[in-house]
């Protein structure tokens, strides 16, 4: 089996030049200074991008508590990213084998693989700092390995559908990453913590590299597929535009049993169901369709469907 790359050589050559030359690696001090402390002066989420941000369920806490309901609610947000960008290096670690090595694109996946590795433990890293938030009962275990599964059939069977699911996860999670770096300030009005300006900085200069060629496989291979496969790449493509809709948050962030002094798993679920989502992530969020429905990727029915509902209104 031989998975024929769509991405023409001179563009990951180009991007290899790029992975080379402009390099975030987050254990840099330039790049990201951890010593900050993490103190009660900062804010831990943006304004306007927490699942509290519409809701006062915050507004009763003092500074204390509302720092720490908030690095809850980042600190879950960065471990969720970093199984996202593991199941990715599942799905572009499957291709390789069926890539040919002298292709400018397999190293450019490498540098890929080596970015989202470096992205991975920089969340960590985060996570790793905020040693009191626990991350470990959000169930990922039983769903994690179908997942898997499914990433890595879709990125040697049909990869114009893999790199679909690459673009609407890595949008999203770019979306955010830019509010870090350019809204540093929290819904509260205090400034938002330094590590997490800096996370936004690295992560976004690097994934504009990811987005860029995932983009350009899908402009080079969407003409080449049969009915059959277009259809199959609509559905699962529909599927996961109707999930950033619907959910109107990135990943799905579970209540703890941490919460319960600061507030009820009913109030979390009320604050999550009235927080739009924001009009900067569904104006991305169109134009990124927009441009899925001029290479058949959704259907013009769909795109229709949504707009007539206000999906992003």
């Amino acid at each position: 089996m031989t998975v024929t790359v769509d991405v023409p050589p001179k563009i990951a050559e180009r991007l290899n030049a790029a992975s080379i030359s402009r390099r975030w690696y987050p254990f840099e001090p330039k790049v990201i200074d951890w010593s900050v402390p993490l103190s009660d002066e900062w804010a831990y989420v943006a304004a306007g991008r927490s699942i509290f941000s519409a809701s006062k369920a915050l507004d009763r806490l003092g500074p204390a508590e509302r720092s720490f309901v908030e690095r809850w609610e980042t600190t879950q947000f960065m471990r969720n990213v970093a199984h996202g960008e593991h199941l990715l290096n599942q799905g572009i670690l499957a291709m390789l084998w069926h890539v040919d090595p002298y292709d400018p694109s397999y190293r450019y996946l490498l540098h890929e693989v080596a970015e989202e590795c470096q992205h991975m433990a920089m969340f960590n890293q985060w996570v790793r700092l905020n040693s009191d938030i626990r991350t470990r009962d959000a169930g990922e275990g039983s769903w994690s390995q179908a997942v898997a599964q499914l990433t890595q059939d879709l990125a040697t069977r049909i990869p114009e559908a893999f790199w679909v699911n690459v673009l609407l996860f890595e949008f999203v999670g770019d979306e955010s990453n830019q509010t870090m770096r350019s809204t540093p300030r929290g819904d509260d009005g205090r400034p938002l913590h330094p590590i997490l300006v800096q996370i936004g900085v690295a992560h976004t200069s690097e994934e504009a590299r990811h987005i860029a060629y995932a983009r350009r496989w899908l402009h080079e291979g969407m003409p080449t597929l049969d009915d059959e496969q277009v259809g199959e790449v609509q559905r699962l493509a529909e599927l996961g535009a109707r999930a950033i809709i619907d959910r109107r948050q990135f990943m799905p962030i579970h209540y703890s049993r941490q919460l319960e002094p600061y507030m009820s798993k009913e109030e979390l679920e009320s604050a999550r169901s009235a927080t739009p989502a924001s009009r900067a992530l569904l104006g991305q969020l169109k134009t990124l369709l927009d441009e899925f429905e001029q290479l058949r990727i959704v259907s013009s029915d769909s795109m229709r469907r949504w707009e007539d509902a206000g999906a992003f209104d």
